[in-house]
């Protein structure tokens, strides 16, 4: 983990190295030239139509026209290379659609408490919805402040097995929290991605988001079937295992969301509710930050029902807390295929990183005024990930 941790902080170091601070053009010669757009930059070239660029140590500004500057081909259609830096970007967003946006992330988050609520119910667990709210803000708060081994769903699990007898139950209703989530930006983005099939640059997100979905279908088929747990003595397999009897009550727990479709499939439905919302939340921050395609023109909200589920997924990897690094890169890499520039793929990631940032910061004030219950959790979690050899923190955004 500490190979991961140092991976992550090395990773997000190069990409903000990597990233446009100030504003860029690239003549016909390939001369790139650093400096600062005056006034905008013209989405459509045609006409004769001009940029004016003041470049670094010069009096006066340029004025480059289509002819002056090497092309790129986006979508079947050549377009200049003009780079908005990321100082440009975030002095020219919205900041009151900014905050619109932080304010409605707040609210929808609720989603997720009500889904984690309604499983432990399920379960036959019957804690207050305002415990569940609490819990799943502190666990935000771990996941996106607290370097280490207490991710927020650890921290949330140990919690709620102290309110309840039936601890395997407990647990497993985290567990099928999160996986619900993840399962669900995957279908938004399969449906997104099925009338784009035949066109390559959705080739590789298609393989990733369809590849998960049937691992997870065939997972799933396997693990609930009783014909394939006796065939291979499942029973008797874990029987072997070191802790055999927590990992039953844990499998047991588990099975029996087999008899309990109506529970999974409610679950499910919030899930779409609640990751359909948060993706709308981001297309919010891309119109603040004036997001668009190379070509000038706004990126189709359906490009960022595929995108935004990748970059959610492959943040979810515990390298550092929130994804931070994985995030921007899975940011930068995912519009690129679509057709949007580096810079500002990576300031709607670095928006929507503090926007979770924010979430938590709810969950830090409910951590200091529980603070004695709160330390005593995170380490009780601490000391439970150490002896698993494990490290389960979670994405910077509620992705479950």
């Amino acid at each position: 983990m500490i190979v991961l941790r140092v991976l992550g902080v090395a990773l997000l170091a190069f990409v903000l190295w990597q990233v446009g601070w100030r504003d860029s053009v690239t003549l016909v010669d390939g001369t790139v030239l650093h400096g600062e757009i005056v006034d905008t930059v013209p989405t459509d070239w045609s006409d004769g139509a001009t940029v004016q660029f003041a470049v670094e140590g010069e009096s006066t500004a340029r004025d480059l026209a289509s002819d002056d500057l090497e092309q790129e081909v986006i979508r079947d259609r050549s377009v200049p290379i003009v780079n908005e830096g990321l100082i440009r970007i975030v002095r020219r967003s919205d900041k009151a659609l900014l905050i619109v946006g932080v304010l409605l992330g707040i609210v929808l988050m609720h989603f997720s408490v009500l889904r984690w609520w309604l499983l432990l119910r399920g379960q036959g667990i019957h804690v207050s919805f305002w415990l569940a709210h609490r819990l799943t803000f502190i666990g935000l708060f771990f996941n996106n402040f607290v370097p280490g081994a207490t991710g927020g769903d650890l921290v949330k699990a140990v919690y709620v097995t102290r309110r309840t007898t039936l601890r395997a139950e407990a647990v497993i209703t985290v567990l099928i929290d999160r996986v619900t989530g993840i399962v669900a930006l995957a279908m938004i983005a399969a449906g997104f991605l099925i009338p784009r099939l035949d066109q390559p640059e959705y080739r590789e997100l298609a393989l990733f988001i369809f590849g998960f979905l049937g691992a997870v279908a065939v997972g799933s088929v396997l693990f609930f079937s009783t014909t394939v747990r006796r065939f291979v003595r499942f029973d008797s397999l874990i029987g072997r295992l070191p802790g055999s009897g927590l990992i039953k009550k844990v499998d047991q727990a588990l099975f029996t969301y087999r008899y309990r479709k109506g529970e999974l499939v409610i679950a499910m439905l919030i899930s779409f509710a609640n990751q359909f919302c948060i993706q709308l939340i981001v297309v919010l921050f891309a119109g603040a930050l004036h997001v668009t395609t190379r070509a000038g023109g706004p990126l189709p909200v359906g490009d960022y029902m595929v995108v935004l589920p990748v970059a959610w997924m492959v943040a979810a990897l515990p390298v550092l807390p929130g994804g931070w690094g994985l995030r921007e890169t899975a940011f930068a890499v995912g519009f690129h295929l679509v057709g949007v520039d580096r810079n500002p793929a990576v300031a709607l990631s670095v928006v929507a990183g503090m926007n979770a940032m924010v979430w938590g910061a709810l969950g830090g004030v409910y951590t200091i005024l529980d603070r004695g219950k709160v330390t005593e959790v995170a380490a009780h979690a601490a000391e439970t990930a150490s002896e698993a050899g494990a490290e389960p923190e979670t994405p910077l955004t509620d992705v479950s």
